[in-house]
């Protein structure tokens, strides 16, 4: 009596097709590690440029507060690098003022007027390569990171304090 040829060779395929399905969830698990530290560092790039840009707003404010005329001409539009030394991005400060009278009477006239100025204040802090922020030519930079911060301040007749 002749025998049936033994079948062999099913366990090893099993075991080849259990490697493949495990070396892809390791693959998948590397991946995900990979995103969540990306995420994790963008955020921690983005809570250093706001508080960069607060910095740059104090900054400002303290400008206006300090100075006689309290108006924006020791600020108007000026880049700080002197954030750069201690937290990697530059700030770009803006102030616009405009100056209202209040109490006008209906003939322009100025019974009880009082002169208010108005002080918008806008920082914004980049981690970009150019001269100021915004940064348009770093924008498309893997790593590029931009916050902005403004505050309006009202000053009466010289003296900065809430209106």
């Amino acid at each position: 009596m002749k025998r049936a040829p033994q079948q062999s060779g099913f366990a090893y395929i099993a075991a080849i097709v259990f490697l493949l399905v495990l070396a892809a969830f390791a693959l998948a698990a590397l991946r995900l590690q990979g995103a969540q530290q990306a995420t994790i560092d963008g955020s921690v790039l983005g809570m250093r440029a706001d508080q960069a840009a607060r910095g740059g707003l104090e900054w400002a404010l303290y400008q206006i507060r300090d100075s006689k005329a309290q108006s924006c001409t020791a600020i108007a539009t000026r880049t700080l690098n002197d954030f750069v030394t201690d937290t990697g991005f530059k700030v770009t400060v803006t102030c616009a003022a405009a100056t209202y009278n209040e109490g006008l009477d209906y003939n322009g006239g100025t019974p009880q007027a009082q002169k208010k100025n108005i002080f918008e204040l806008t920082a914004t802090a980049c981690n970009g390569t150019g001269a100021s922020c915004p940064d348009a030519g770093s924008v498309t930079a893997r790593d590029y990171v931009e916050r902005k911060r403004s505050v309006s301040l009202c000053g009466i007749e010289g003296n900065v304090a809430d209106c």
